[in-house]
């Protein structure tokens, strides 16, 4: 069932990232008919494999990319018996957490996930949920990327230090993206994750790029 799943799922540009048997203290929810979840898979996107899925696809829809994943991921769960979750479904699961737990992802100085092979172009598109407990993929071990970094580059590139040690400056980072000195960042991608050596094969296309960038300025508009 697994390679089939894998195989189901690169065709919609996504990957499986891991997943684990859930404790109750992983606030992994039931499935909709009261049974217990004994088997969580976390779903995931790399580079711009799923952007070009998507874009064969797209629908009008004021969250496009939102849309598109719950409606694949949703028919993929039908049909293998699964329920799908999702990072945007309210209330809001824990879903960083959940990604931790699978295992092969650290947090970078950014406080964002970084993976030891695919950087920081990743990102978690959402979850299936079984009510019986799969044997899962093994993980493979790996050392934290940033360990092996010098100068940690990422912390230091921001057009206006909007990072530091402590995390993100939301509001710092939302005035420059609104301002008009910010078009590499809203054409190409933030700076400091383009900054990061590890994965650089998979980085954004510039138009997935600023599709992102055109959420996060809304998200960040929303939040201060």
């Amino acid at each position: 069932m697994m390679q089939q799943l894998r195989d189901e799922l690169d065709q919609c540009g996504f990957f499986l990232r891991g997943g684990f048997h859930p404790a109750p203290a992983d606030d992994v929810p039931p499935l909709p008919d009261g049974q217990s979840t004994r088997t969580i898979l976390l779903i995931g996107s790399v580079g711009p494999h799923m952007w070009r899925a998507f874009q064969k696809d797209r629908r009008a829809s004021p969250d496009p990319l939102d849309d598109w994943t719950a409606r694949k991921l949703a028919a993929m769960a039908k049909q293998i018996g699964a329920h799908a979750v999702f990072p945007f479904d309210r209330p809001y699961y824990p879903f960083q957490r959940w990604v931790k737990k699978a295992g092969n992802c650290f947090q970078s100085p950014l406080r964002i996930e970084i993976h030891p092979v695919y950087g920081l172009w990743h990102a978690t598109r959402g979850a299936l949920l079984f009510s019986e407990r799969l044997a899962l993929p093994k993980a493979e071990k790996a050392q934290h990327p940033c360990k092996a970094c010098v100068g940690t580059p990422c912390l230091h590139v921001c057009p206006v230090g909007a990072f530091s040690a402590k995390g993100l400056d939301i509001a710092l980072c939302a005035t420059h993206l609104a301002g008009p000195d910010s078009e590499d960042c809203m054409t190409n991608g933030c700076l400091a994750r383009r900054a990061c050596p590890v994965g650089r094969d998979y980085q954004l296309l510039p138009e997935q790029a600023a599709f992102h960038m055109q959420a996060l300025r809304k998200y960040h508009a929303e939040i201060i």
